[in-house]
């Protein structure tokens, strides 16, 4: 049945959209925290910073998502470095909209995203 108001009613009960949640903000890179005495797991990487195709080091790309989510956006580092269609994505937004740092460090970061897509 059609309803006068904004809403379809139904024999009389008004059907109400659900209302999605709000993704929570991410906050970047965590550090893990092990007992003192407990035994660890030390991850190597295994392809170095210039055959990746973001030629960039993981430690300046964790600074880059770290800035990123101090101001409420996602960067997943894993695809920062291995996704070049992304990591140009998020590079030109921090640029354009992001404040403090993180516009500087986004323009150095596309700078060796663009000398890295010449050398392909």
């Amino acid at each position: 049945m059609r309803g006068t108001g904004g809403c379809a009613t139904l024999r009389g009960v008004k059907r109400r959209h659900r209302l999605r949640p709000v993704p929570l903000p991410s906050f970047g890179p965590r550090r893990a925290s092990a007992a003192p005495d407990a035994a660890r797991l030390v991850l190597q990487e295994c392809v170095a910073a210039h055959e990746r195709p973001v030629p960039v080091e993981l430690t300046v790309l964790e600074r880059f998502s770290a800035l990123m989510a101090a101001q409420g956006w996602p960067a997943h580092v894993g695809r920062l470095a291995y996704d070049r269609l992304y990591a140009a994505e998020r590079f030109s937004f921090a640029k354009r909209v992001g404040v403090g740092e993180l516009p500087a460090l986004a323009r150095v970061l596309q700078q060796h995203w663009r000398a890295s897509r010449a050398d392909a």
